[in-house]
């Protein structure tokens, strides 16, 4: 509707008034908090997604595929070939006499650990550039939303399909392209904070525009760089023998037996209870073996120089590159808000420096 403003020396003007019945509600693109239950929730969804609803879409030749759903379905060949990986190495352990099966089986395991711990280490590390990044320049090249997609009809004359489709995504997923319309000017105004271009700028999105999308492209290359070190830092640790306790506490787990004249009720509560025991006390050997870990590849083990001192040149190769790939990034961004602020006053000279 139309809503008067004011009216002055026979002038009205006008100005569009939003209707009241258009409210905000959860089929709308949002951004999300990064947190863990987002991370969550989005690798969920974006996972099921990739293995049961995209590839019957893209083999349909659905007019609503479309490449982020291309992009998603490589989580399949990853996860695909890392089982593959851990099969392969564990398969044949049957096939071997006592002595070489118990050498083997150890060996397969450390082996499929080391595909977990990669994936885990590769996706932890990623925090140890953008959190820095985010605390210096307020920029946080994580930060979630979920993309809402009203999907097209699929033949001529077919009715709108008014089932709402959710993305999962990240805010500067495009550094050219990166969705600012999600953005409020409070946030632009605290970047520019950070950065030193001033706490009062007229227009601190178009100022800070430009920085923002050097921060994007340095932090993905910061982060892709230093998470496959780190991920080579997994897999060493993966091959460390202080996991042997803990593929042993799995070995050792406690099996539920029920009484003959139980109920099914106390047979449910009884494989709870005896499922959580286990769980807890599995959970605690793997972050136990997790730090001893790290620490035995740390100290290396006796023998030639190589044996030695070849964790120390892994997990020290990635802490420096880790430091150095965040510093650039960081660096970078303030010397940019320093050259690009225009309106720099020298306070001494009384003077606007051009």
């Amino acid at each position: 509707m139309i809503e008067a403003l004011n009216h002055s020396n026979n002038e009205i003007s006008f100005l569009a008034k939003q209707s009241d019945d258009k409210k905000k509600t959860a089929d709308e693109t949002r951004i999300l908090p990064n947190n863990i239950s987002t991370r969550t929730k989005q690798g969920f969804q974006k996972t099921s997604s990739a293995f049961l609803d995209y590839p019957v879409k893209g083999l349909k030749g659905d007019v609503n595929s479309n490449f982020y759903e291309f992009l998603t379905m490589g989580i399949i060949p990853y996860l695909a070939g890392s089982a593959t990986f851990m099969f392969v190495f564990n398969a044949v352990n049957k096939h071997l006499n006592l002595f070489e099966k118990e050498k083997a089986s150890t060996y397969g395991k450390k082996m499929a650990l080391g595909v977990v711990l990669y994936g885990l280490m590769k996706t932890i590390s990623k925090s140890f550039v953008t959190k820095p990044v985010r605390m210096a320049t307020g920029v946080d090249v994580e930060m979630p939303y979920e993309n809402i997609v009203y999907p097209l009809p699929k033949k001529a004359g077919e009715d709108a399909n008014i089932e709402v489709q959710h993305q999962q995504r990240k805010v500067f997923d495009s550094k050219e392209f990166y969705r600012k319309d999600l953005l409020d000017k409070e946030y632009f105004d605290n970047v520019a904070s950070r950065l030193g271009l001033g706490d009062d700028l007229n227009d601190s999105v178009t100022e800070t525009s430009p920085i923002i999308q050097n921060i994007v492209s340095t932090t993905n290359t910061a982060k892709s760089l230093s998470s496959y070190c780190w991920a080579g830092v997994g897999v060493g640790m993966a091959v460390q023998d202080s996991w042997i306790k803990f593929f042993d506490s799995i070995s050792n787990r406690q099996k539920y037996t029920p009484e003959k004249d139980a109920g099914f009720f106390k047979k449910v509560g009884g494989w709870c209870s005896n499922a959580g025991k286990n769980i807890w006390k599995i959970s605690g050997s793997f972050i136990k073996s997790f730090g001893n870990s790290f620490v035995e590849m740390w100290n290396g083990k006796e023998g030639s120089l190589f044996t030695k001192h070849t964790g120390k040149a892994f997990i020290s190769l990635a802490v420096l590159a880790t430091t150095f790939l965040t510093a650039n990034t960081i660096i970078r961004a303030k010397n940019l808000a320093k050259n690009n602020n225009k309106n720099t006053i020298d306070k001494n000279k009384g003077t606007t420096v051009i």
